[in-house]
């Protein structure tokens, strides 16, 4: 009879408070471990958000700065004070590049380089007129008038053929260059000529004209006569200059394609476009750099770095390899995530 009254007696309440004690410390390390995990939990994936960051910044840049230089004239200019144009870097310095190339613009689908077709050949273009290759393989000539003619679509090696040929649809054939929106009435391009001598030509509002059946880019002022004395050879570019810099806590990025001028000088080149329609404005690639978190240097074909900087302007032209370093910082329980990150970048050009 006493041990069934013990039975049904329960616990005692030493032993409620004991179990609940160990429940209470069991409960407070799992709350630990799970508020910690996900602390951890949250800055992998700032960690990881960074890392994606960092790659699509690098990326960009990488395949724009392997371009630099791109249509780039190598002598100098044919009219007025003749000087040189710069070389493809503008503006070096630690936290701040800007370089030219021909790079495709935000309203068109591929960059604006053509080689000439034959400019001599009959029937004569207007003075104002030059005949391009098909840029898509680089040997047709758009107008089809020579003997060596070949339709644009069916060597193309973008848009399989046959379909629309330039000659016969210029304002909608993709295979041809003002089909495919390279070039746009009232821009500036750079003409170079066979020996890399250049001149600066505006677009007509008509874009393109028909010189008895033979179709050419179109200006608003004459070319040189002596312009194609080396026949067959030179090409035209739509040269713009590319801005990255640190400002604040963002890269931003900017590119600029308004005329060159009456002088091509790094002074007047490295200062960013304002008008709307001769470039695009400050766009923000990254946020989360930290302060300082970008960092440019400068080496030679030699592997020697350039220490002084921004670059004089002789030391801009023997730039051979850009390094760039990028520290980026996001918020996070307890310390700050960081992430660094390195790549450098041959010139091509």
């Amino acid at each position: 009879m006493v041990a069934r009254t013990r039975a049904r007696r329960g616990f005692t309440l030493i032993e409620v408070l004991v179990a609940s004690g160990v429940g209470l410390i069991i409960l407070t390390a799992m709350m630990g471990y799970l508020l910690h995990r996900s602390r951890m939990d949250q800055r992998e994936a700032q960690l990881g958000r960074l890392k994606q960051d960092a790659s699509l910044l690098l990326g960009q840049l990488g395949r724009e700065l392997r371009q630099a230089g791109l249509g780039r004239p190598t002598r100098a200019r044919r009219e007025g004070l003749g000087e040189l144009y710069p070389g493809p870097l503008i503006l070096a310095d630690e936290t701040a590049l800007v370089f030219v190339s021909d790079l495709p613009r935000p309203d068109s689908n591929l960059n604006g380089v053509s080689a000439f077709a034959a400019n001599q050949a009959f029937p004569p273009l207007p003075d104002r007129g030059v005949a391009l290759l098909n840029e898509l393989n680089g040997s047709c000539d758009v107008d089809g008038s020579g003997a060596k003619a070949c339709r644009t679509d069916e060597a193309s090696l973008l848009f399989a053929g046959p379909g629309q040929d330039c000659r016969d649809f210029p304002h909608s054939s993709p295979t041809c260059p003002w089909g495919l929106n390279k070039y746009q009435a009232g821009e500036w391009l750079v003409l170079v000529d066979g020996a890399g001598r250049w001149v600066e030509r505006q677009v007509s509002s008509s874009v393109f004209g028909n010189a008895i059946g033979r179709l050419a880019l179109v200006f608003d002022e004459p070319i040189p006569r002596d312009f194609f004395e080396v026949p067959n050879r030179g090409w035209v570019a739509s040269l713009d200059r590319v801005f990255y810099r640190l400002e604040g806590g963002a890269v931003e990025r900017k590119q600029c394609w308004e005329r060159v001028g009456v002088q091509a000088t790094l002074s007047g080149l490295s200062r960013p476009c304002r008008a709307k329609e001769e470039g695009t404005p400050w766009e923000p690639l990254l946020r989360t750099a930290a302060p300082g978190g970008l960092v440019f240097r400068y080496f030679d074909a030699q592997g020697v770095e350039f220490k002084a900087l921004p670059l004089a302007p002789m030391d801009l032209r023997r730039v051979r390899r850009v390094e760039v370093a990028l520290r980026l910082m996001a918020p996070a329980s307890g310390e700050p995530v960081t992430y660094d990150t390195f790549s450098a970048f041959t010139l091509r050009h």
